[in-house]
């Protein structure tokens, strides 16, 4: 009699434990994790045939996501079914980005499919794609700008001469505002260096880089009715 009273007795403690314990698991299991963002950006001259950078920022909350399990880039051209996938790549900082050339003018859908820890955004962003002006043209003269960039061999913890040579029309323009916007593949944030006019249209400033790699240089040129950009790449040894 004594053995059945002493087993009931464990089974009670066993059953009162696992209750216990219960609330807890569920308590855990019950979290609901923050929202995720993504937000896009193109990053260069938006141009027919010209290569740009198309580029999605993760936030978790306030978090960068920098292991995404998947993010691609749909790109659609309005008003058509055909639709071209990109894989992309994580820059760091919650960066993820792939080159696209837009083969022709017209309006576009991007959109980003973010795939991270159980959670799937897609953000969507209009894209205008405008006309490629012909040599021969002659209607629009004012937007006719040339930028020539130059820059000297760069290496890890030195700076560079940065030169830009603007003509507007086939003749320097000047007193033009130039900057020079410097992003490495893999930063969160770009830099931008303000070129002074050295005369004839030509405008130059010295930018110092601290890792080796290979970076962005956007020339940005701000005169009256005139904004252009040019966008090139170079190499830090």
């Amino acid at each position: 009699m004594k053995k059945f009273y002493m087993c009931s007795a464990l089974l009670f403690m066993l059953a009162g434990c696992q209750e216990s314990e219960m609330p807890e698991d569920k308590e855990v299991n019950s979290a609901v994790p923050e929202s995720m963002d993504a937000s896009i950006v193109i990053k260069g001259k938006l141009e027919p045939g010209k290569e740009v950078i198309l580029e999605t920022t993760v936030k978790q909350g306030s978090q960068l996501v920098n292991e995404a399990d998947e993010v691609m880039f749909e790109v659609r051209k309005s008003g058509q079914d055909k639709r071209t996938m990109l894989e992309s790549k994580s820059t760091g900082s919650g960066k993820y980005q792939v080159m696209h050339t837009f083969d022709e003018q017209g309006k576009y859908i991007v959109v980003s499919h973010v795939t991270a820890k159980g959670l799937h955004v897609m953000p969507a962003k209009e894209v205008v794609v405008p006309e490629h002006e012909s040599e021969g043209a002659s209607a629009h003269p004012s937007t006719d700008v040339s930028i020539e960039f130059q820059s000297n061999p760069v290496k890890a913890g030195n700076s560079s001469n940065f030169e830009a040579n603007v003509e507007l029309d086939g003749k320097p323009l000047t007193n033009a505002d130039v900057n020079f916007e410097v992003w490495k593949e893999g930063s969160e944030e770009s830099h931008f260096t303000k070129a002074e006019e050295d005369g004839n249209g030509t405008y130059q400033n010295k930018v110092s880089f601290e890792e080796s790699g290979t970076y962005k240089v956007q020339v940005h040129v701000e005169k009256d009715e005139v904004h252009e950009h040019q966008l090139q790449t170079i190499q830090v040894n």
